[in-house]
């Protein structure tokens, strides 16, 4: 169905539009996790949302815009605490990847279709999709930039890279079942613990 009017932009809403919006995304992250992201529908969450179906296309301008929507926002949930702590004291930045690492796989791990929808979503050519997903990873530069402190600050995008890396490798083996949570836990905490210790200054 298309949208009945001009989509609205988030940066024009008012805090009735932004609470509302919240709303109808905290039902779509719901959703996903009771019956995946395909077989989500833009009439149930209209329904579970207490809004109109023309009016959830006014806040998505389509099923695929509302899931990446609902994706950043589960993303943010995972770096907040992280995002709004105070600059890291301690040099050695091990000790808080390692947390990172361990709670974003156990929040994938608990929630199977939220992984799956990261993995579709990360391979769409949908250009609000995308434009979602360059704000994800730019929160995950925010991330890893405030984690790796004491490592060169040319060294980092190398660093996150491989921490990256390895947190998708152990996504994509939780999906095929090829992974317990524990093994995936066991081979990024090594990948961590080698690449820091490579990026540490002697």
């Amino acid at each position: 169905m298309p949208s009945a009017g001009r989509v609205f932009s988030l940066s024009d809403m008012t805090s009735g539009q932004l609470a509302r919006r919240a709303k109808i995304i905290e039902e779509v992250i719901d959703l996903i996790a009771e019956v995946g992201a395909d077989a989500v529908q833009m009439r149930d969450v209209a329904q579970r949302s207490g809004v109109a179906l023309a009016t959830l296309y006014r806040y998505f301008s389509s099923k695929e815009n509302l899931l990446a929507a609902a994706l950043q926002d589960w993303q943010k949930r995972l770096t907040r605490r992280i995002l709004t702590a105070g600059v890291p004291t301690n040099s050695d930045p091990l000790p808080g990847v390692l947390d990172y690492l361990r709670r974003a796989q156990r929040a994938f791990n608990r929630n199977p279709e939220m992984t799956a929808l990261m993995l579709q979503m990360m391979r769409s050519a949908d250009p609000e999709v995308k434009s979602a997903i360059d704000e994800m990873e730019r929160t995950n530069v925010e991330l890893f930039n405030r984690l790796l402190v004491g490592i060169a600050p040319e060294l980092i995008p190398k660093v996150s890279f491989g921490l990256n890396a390895a947190l998708s490798a152990a996504l994509a083996g939780f999906r095929a079942r090829r992974l317990s949570l524990d093994e995936s836990l066991d081979n990024v905490e090594w990948v961590a613990r080698v690449l820091l210790a490579g990026a540490r200054p002697d």
